[in-house]
Order: C-alpha cells, then sequence, then structure tokens
C-alpha cells in the first residue's frame, strides 16, 4: 500500500529540527520515499492520511528494554528472581505475563517508537513477540531481540532476566539455547548493573 501523509507540522529529525509545512510526505511499501510540495501533488495512486494539522516525525529507537517491566521506578526493593520464578511456574501466569510483555511493547509503539532493541527478558518472549509482530498478529515496534540475557551469581538481574552462569559451560549452555530461540543479540550482564559509590 503506498500512502500519502499531508497537511502535517514535519519535525524531520535534522539538527536543528525546524518545523516544515506545506509538504506531502511519500510512502511507497513502507519506506518513505519523496518529500513533495503539499499544494500540486498528484495523489491518485496514494491512500491519503490527513494530520489535520498535528505532528509527525521519524520513528524513535529505544535501545535499552527490559519488556518484562513497564519502566517506572520501582518504590521499593523487590526479590525480582522470585517474582520472575512465581511468573514463570505455572502456563496461567506465564499467559498473563505474556500478554503484560505485548501490551509495554503496543505502549513503545503509541509513544512513537519504532524500534526496540531488548536486553534481557522472560524466557523467550522476545523472539516469540518479535515473530508475531512481523507477522502481523500483534501491534508494536521492529524488536531487535535477546531474550535472557546471561548473568553470572549474584551479577546484575542474575535469575530474573538474565541466567546465572556459574561456568563456562553453564554460560555456552545458555548460548545455543539463545541461538535455537534465534534471538538477535546476546545480551551479558556481568557485572552489578547500576552501582552506587
Amino acid at each position: 500500500m503506498n500512502y500519502a501523509v499531508r497537511n502535517g507540522k514535519i519535525l524531520d529529525g535534522t539538527k536543528e529540527m525546524k518545523i516544515q509545512q506545506g509538504l506531502c510526505i511519500l510512502v511507497e511499501n513502507g519506506i518513505i520515499t519523496d518529500l513533495i510540495p503539499d499544494a500540486n501533488a498528484d495523489l491518485h495512486n496514494y491512500k491519503v492520511i490527513d494530520l489535520h494539522g498535528q505532528y509527525i516525525l521519524p520513528g524513535l529507537i529505544n535501545m535499552h528494554v527490559h519488556l518484562a517491566g513497564n519502566g517506572k521506578p520501582q518504590k521499593k526493593q523487590r526479590d525480582n528472581e522470585k517474582l520472575v520464578k512465581t511468573i514463570m511456574s505455572s502456563s496461567l501466569t506465564r499467559t498473563i505475563a505474556y500478554k503484560m510483555v505485548a501490551g509495554f511493547a503496543k505502549d513503545e509503539l503509541f509513544s512513537g517508537v519504532t524500534t526496540i532493541r531488548t536486553v534481557g527478558g522472560l524466557g523467550n518472549f522476545d523472539t516469540r513477540l518479535r515473530d508475531e509482530i512481523e507477522s502481523g498478529t500483534k501491534l508494536g515496534p521492529r524488536i531487535l531481540a535477546a531474550n535472557q540475557g546471561i548473568s553470572v551469581p549474584g551479577g546484575h538481574m542474575a535469575g530474573s532476566v538474565a541466567v546465572a552462569a556459574s561456568t563456562i559451560p553453564d554460560a555456552l549452555k545458555q548460548l545455543e539455547k539463545a541461538k535455537q530461540e534465534k534471538v538477535d543479540l546476546i545480551k551479558l550482564m556481568i557485572t552489578g548493573g547500576v552501582l552506587f559509590c
């Protein structure tokens, strides 16, 4: 489908980020192909989207996402390892958690984020959701998926969104699992995470 997006205030992502008006954005097969003057545009081969003076900008990219969380700060410390064990312990709680993860991804998209990179998640939820979004059965941004990260005992996120690998063979076993899950990247979390001095 070809689209013509017109009558909008365009923020084009340049350094100055000056608002451009009076232009029409032509999109063919999901790719912006041209930016033309709106006044005399021949749009008979396009589905026209009138923004009615609303703003439009390039999709944002979030390079550090844990879809198991909503991004809000925690008011008090909790035992994430225990919480994840509970969540992943039954098909009912896994189904609820997956629905929540899919909802957080949809929130990202509706916030203007069109691509995310996950860096530690629950089980294989990230790749599963990535594939469902690509097939059109779920709504969300493009996902570069890591699934569970690899940590060390006592390391950052160990036991929650990362597997605690005690030995090199443990780490290699997790790498093999990640390969079978067709992840896009491997996240290593071997430090203490955020350190306070």
